[in-house]
């Protein structure tokens, strides 16, 4: 996480219903745009790209589109189609190198709740990340401040709300780890390099 810094938890007014006009200058004003006008095309631009690109037919082009909204992606990244990456904050969205989402995924950086629930739920924005070689497969939720992990697998129909370790299978609503699946894919690196992976995976999952 701290090679991504100032991506860090922020917290976030609630949402309250207001005409066109005063909602996008509110907006603007949290995310620190001083002209309404000019939040409101950016916003715009945003939601265009966001649904073109989950129907474009070339992945390079469906990245490409994402990258201009702000999502941070790495090389050799597979970007299927259908993947709607959160529309307010997508800058918030990290997929590292040769991580791959399978379609139909969706990824939430936010959570901006009413007033009404202030008392149960908290309203926040914090960073997505996936690390490299991941693999979501199709119709994944991921919610804000997930991490997931490197050749981690997350299985179909997950919903993620937490963390998942380097090299596990996650899978279910919420997903939980259903495996370990470090030795078989022990080969992709030097014994040196697996075994600090796999101290760096204990230290922080105790796993």
């Amino acid at each position: 996480m701290k090679d991504y810094l100032p991506l860090e938890w922020q917290e976030l007014p609630r949402y309250e219903s207001a005409g066109l006009l005063k909602s996008t200058r509110r907006s603007a004003k949290e995310h620190g745009y001083k002209s309404a006008l000019w939040f409101g095309i950016i916003r715009l631009k945003d939601h265009w790209l966001n649904n073109w690109s989950t129907h474009c037919p070339w992945g390079g082009l469906r990245k490409w589109m994402q990258r201009c909204r702000g999502v941070k992606i790495g090389k050799n990244v597979h970007w299927g189609t259908n993947i709607i990456v959160d529309y307010p904050y997508p800058n918030f969205v990290i997929v590292e190198d040769g991580a791959s989402l399978s379609g139909n995924d969706y990824i939430l950086t936010h959570s901006k709740p009413l007033k009404y629930h202030q008392a149960c739920s908290e309203s926040y924005v914090a960073p997505v990340i996936i690390h490299k070689h991941a693999w979501i497969a199709l119709n994944v939720t991921i919610l804000p401040g997930v991490e997931i992990g490197e050749g981690s697998i997350v299985s179909a129909g997950s919903v993620v709300s937490k963390d998942v370790p380097p090299f596990t299978v996650a899978s279910g609503n919420p997903a939980k780890v259903v495996a370990d699946i470090a030795p078989l894919i022990k080969d992709n690196y030097s014994s040196e390099e697996f075994e600090h992976l796999l101290a760096e995976r204990k230290k922080k999952y105790k796993i």
